[in-house]
């Protein structure tokens, strides 16, 4: 279960800055109450104060000590930043030789620690370049960002919907930095190209999820299409990208560099994702966010959002090497792993919504009980490491949220919190999407009258895992479908599950599939929602003929071995039953209404007993040879491609069509 109390400190602490300020009673906790129940946690500052010596010493006493250091104090540090904006490095031995130490890797580069203390900075907005010497990119970058109020529209679409996938960003916090930065514009002042470059990458991020209204709008009034205004930003967010030094930019440098791996991966280019991924993970590592102490001069507020963004960063990356099969490059065994305390949006934990980064987390608590079973999930050979790996998932989705969970989920937030119901079917699917890797390998298995029955038990557990994570990405489909259609999961689980579920059949030549009439049922709801996905995705419109293909061989097989004549099938069957198509618009059915794993009554009006119209081999039919409708092993999948093995579906036990 993922913790939401704040850790204790050894040393007592004054009040935060803002109730000084206000001259309010504070509750001494990070965030303290005042400050949450102001919304403005990021806001709230508390500072360590030493105990007195003395218990006995005078409150004046200890009053005029406490203004001497102060003064001391700021006296020293006021000529430190005097040395530093007056002199040169060789007029102040103690920073020369702490440059030196710097240069050879031995100190922290951060802009905005000086000897420990905290030196007070600008807005994240402004920039040490001079107007005269912006970079030809940031020029570029500017110039291409459309007027504010479209440039508002995008950022305003993606803090309210598309953040909420991974919500690497706190919205309060970047709200005000790109209010400076569009102020700090105006007034002709420099501007960061991190925050600059971050800007741009939100904005690209957004045209890939808009409501059909605001994508008509943009492109009449910009006169181009959202695709190619999200790629233009792309791009030019790139080139101003590569001026950043490493180490420099701080976590808004985080933030738009995952960005970039969030972009690739939601136009389904995997491979472009998971090296922008590892750009990233080694960029976070310069500012030391892998080590379990972070260094002194850091508010609890960037304390937490660096917590945040490397649990983010190690989900990503134990998710992305499962799917394209690489190996991690956050190195688990010397690493550490520090869960957020969540409490920036929660008021009370025990009576509000969950914290919109708590998936985040749950995914990396699943992440880290993963690698202790096996250091790669494709890779598991042993029925017993199997066996584990499903029990642990299991363990931990019982473990999640009451408004995660699968079974009687709370669901009081879910109309006024939208990312609630979105975040519960994202966790559901991973869950299963990750338990079906190690059973995959019997969905591709020929089974006859000589296979083991162990090996046949094997197979039975995999098709009830592929029929729940069916049902479970059929429940992803109903949230996200059709702003944000694009979401990788919706696509790839669908197509993907479906896919393997014909293998199972295809292979079956004794027909013993287990759950035969649900698996067909599967498929036809595949199709159909596959359907509704290649109209508005281009990876959707790659992806549906590609199943349809396979389906309709599905068909022309088992009809051959029932009629023994492919001429007389009709090829119309996967995907054009009004079945799947009445339970999506039904406005009666809700998915949390659907029975578990597809299992319908016979004669529902929602799936027939027999979709697609499919006429089945009754069991231990002979099967025949057939005619494929083609060769499935050539078969285009785009850049699915990259995570998807055709190969491990043993298609090609279909005989080519003979010309």
């Amino acid at each position: 279960m993922v913790g939401t109390k704040a850790g204790k400190s050894s040393r007592p602490r004054a009040s935060c800055t803002e109730c000084q300020r206000r001259k309010q009673k504070c509750n001494r906790q990070w965030p303290c109450n005042h400050c949450q129940a102001r919304k403005i946690p990021h806001l709230c500052k508390l500072t360590r104060v030493n105990p007195s010596k003395n218990p006995f010493a005078s409150k004046e006493a200890s009053r005029k000590t406490y203004l001497s250091s102060k003064e001391e104090e700021n006296i020293t540090r006021d000529e430190v930043i005097s040395e530093v904006t007056e002199g040169t490095v060789e007029e102040s031995p103690v920073l020369a030789a702490k440059n030196e130490l710097r240069d050879l890797g031995y100190m922290p580069n951060a802009r905005d620690l000086l000897f420990g203390k905290r030196v007070p900075t600008e807005s994240a907005s402004a920039s040490k370049q001079v107007p005269d010497t912006m970079s030809s990119e940031l020029k570029d970058a500017i110039r291409l960002l459309p007027p504010k109020p479209y440039t508002d529209i995008l950022i305003q679409h993606y803090l309210e919907v598309t953040n909420f996938s991974y919500y690497a960003l706190y919205p309060p916090v970047f709200s005000h930095d790109y209010a400076n930065w569009w102020s700090d514009r105006a007034n002709g002042k420099p501007l960061a190209p991190e925050l600059t470059c971050l800007i741009l990458r939100v904005c690209a991020s957004s045209l890939q999820y808009l409501t059909p209204d605001i994508q008509t709008k943009l492109e009449t009034e910009l006169g181009e299409s959202v695709q190619s205004l999200s790629e233009s930003y792309h791009h030019v967010a790139k080139q101003l990208s590569n001026t950043i030094a490493p180490g420099k930019g701080g976590l808004v440098q985080i933030q738009q560099l995952f960005l970039t791996a969030a972009w690739f991966k939601s136009e389904s280019l995997f491979v472009e994702s998971w090296h922008a991924l590892g750009s990233c993970i080694h960029e976070a590592q310069e500012l030391g966010m892998h080590k379990k102490h972070q260094r002194p001069g850091l508010s609890e507020f960037e304390i937490e959002m660096r917590r945040r963004l490397w649990c983010l960063l190690y989900v990503w990356d134990w998710q992305m090497s499962m799917l394209l099969s690489r190996p991690l490059v956050i190195n688990p065994t010397s690493c550490a792993y520090e869960l957020p305390n969540m409490q920036l949006e929660i008021t009370d934990p025990a009576t509000g919504p969950p914290s919109p980064v708590s998936h985040i987390a749950s995914q990396c608590e699943l992440g880290q009980a993963i690698t202790r079973i096996t250091a790669a999930i494709g890779e598991i050979n042993e029925d017993s490491e199997a066996d584990s790996l499903k029990a642990n998932i299991e363990a931990w989705m019982e473990s999640l949220p009451r408004a995660y969970q699968e079974n009687n989920a709370d669901t009081q937030w879910d109309e006024e919190h939208i990312y609630v119901p979105l975040q519960r079917r994202q966790l559901h699917a991973i869950g299963y999407m990750t338990m079906l890797i190690p059973f995959k390998g019997f969905l591709s298995k020929t089974f006859d009258s000589q296979s083991s029955n162990t090996d046949k038990a094997r197979r039975e557990t995999a098709i009830d895992i592929a029929l729940h994570l069916m049902e479970v990405s059929h429940r992803l489909f109903n949230q996200v479908f059709p702003v944000n259609a694009k979401f990788h999961l919706v696509t790839f689980l669908i197509f993907d599950t479906a896919a393997f579920l014909c293998s199972a059949m295809i292979h079956d030549k004794d027909h013993s599939l287990p759950r035969r009439d649900n698996v067909l049922q599967a498929i036809d709801v595949a199709c159909s929602l596959m359907t509704q996905l290649a109209q508005v995705t281009k990876t959707g419109a790659i992806c549906q003929p590609v199943l349809e293909k396979l389906a309709r061989s599905l068909s022309q097989r088992t009809a051959t071995a029932m009629n023994g004549n492919i001429s007389n099938v009709a090829l119309g069957g996967f995907g054009t039953s009004s079945a799947p198509e009445t339970l999506l618009h039904n406005d009666d059915i809700s998915p949390e209404s659907m029975p578990s794993s597809l299992e319908f009554m016979p004669g529902n009006d929602i799936f027939p007993s027999n979709p697609a119209g499919l006429d089945l081999p009754s069991t231990g039919m002979e099967t025949l040879p057939i005619m494929s409708v083609g060769d499935f092993s050539g078969l285009d999948v785009g850049q699915f491609d990259e995570i998807w093995d055709w190969q491990n579906l043993d298609l090609t036990l279909l005989p080519h069509t003979k010309q």
